[in-house]
């Protein structure tokens, strides 16, 4: 009975977060558009902006993606769970969720069984609209070493504190510095997170033709998600870390765990 007390407390909480970023959120959008125009947006608030955004998308797809989910690279504790803590101000769910709902996708890519696919379901579905439905992950079946993580499972007790403190925070610095680093932020990285999903299984080119599902790359997508675009890429070797395949491609993630590896940070790239 606790057990299933505490899922659906689980569920209830994750479709909160949800409705907040779908639903509400957007309403941010005319306050953004008035203090653009009446020049009361600073360079400050613009840069804290982008520094929420980036420490948020850093923290997906390095810790919660390449790190946790695929096991791509190995790193110090401290720093993994940094990382984590970045991932979730995201408000993409606890870790140990977010990983174990992404091996499961893995496993049934665009066939019955996948969280999110725009083949077999609706685009909205396949963008945000799953989450209303299926937020259930199986550990059992798709990442039970999740569960004997420390360090996942302590960033995933504390995520409502993680998430919503991030959100206050910029708050400190005032009410423009709160719109921007904080809804106009979560706006942004959350439908370009959830493009990777939809967007990138349904528009864009598929260099590797030979696997079987519809994921494909978008470069503007991999832009907006320091990397995570290259989905077809991605799909092809699961646990590399290294999305990009030409020189020219833009893979945040990537370069910055390179900056790691040759700092001693970072180590055991599945390169």
């Amino acid at each position: 009975m606790p057990q299933l007390m505490k899922k659906t407390y689980q569920e209830k909480a994750a479709y909160a977060y949800a409705f907040f970023l779908v639903f509400l959120t957007p309403l941010s959008i005319p306050f953004a558009i008035y203090s653009l125009y009446h020049h009361s947006v600073s360079l400050f608030h613009l840069a804290l902006f982008f520094l929420f955004y980036s420490l948020s998308l850093l923290g997906i797809t390095l810790g919660y993606h390449r790190l946790v989910t695929h096991r791509g690279f190995v790193t110090h504790p401290w720093i993994k769970k940094l990382l984590l803590i970045c991932g979730a101000m995201a408000w993409q769910g606890p870790p140990a969720a977010w990983a174990s709902l992404h091996i499961q996708h893995h496993a049934n890519s665009d066939r019955e069984g996948d969280p999110h696919s725009p083949i077999t379901q609706s685009f909205w579905h396949s963008h945000c609209g799953w989450i209303f439905n299926q937020y259930r992950p199986n550990y059992r079946r798709y990442g039970k070493w999740l569960l004997d993580d420390a360090d996942v499972m302590w960033v995933s007790r504390h995520y409502p504190l993680i998430s919503l403190s991030s959100f206050m925070l910029p708050l400190l610095f005032g009410l423009q510095a709160w719109l921007w680093a904080s809804w106009i932020r979560l706006l942004i990285a959350s439908h370009a997170t959830w493009s990777v999903n939809s967007i990138c299984h349904y528009l864009g080119r598929r260099p590797y033709t030979k696997i079987k599902d519809h994921s494909c790359n978008n470069t503007w997508v991999a832009i907006l998600t320091f990397g995570e675009g290259w989905h077809n890429h991605h799909h092809q070797a699961l646990r590399n870390p290294k999305f990009l395949r030409k020189w020219y491609q833009i893979d945040m993630g990537y370069w910055l765990l390179i900056q790691m590896k040759y700092l001693g940070l970072a180590w055991d790239l599945r390169t």
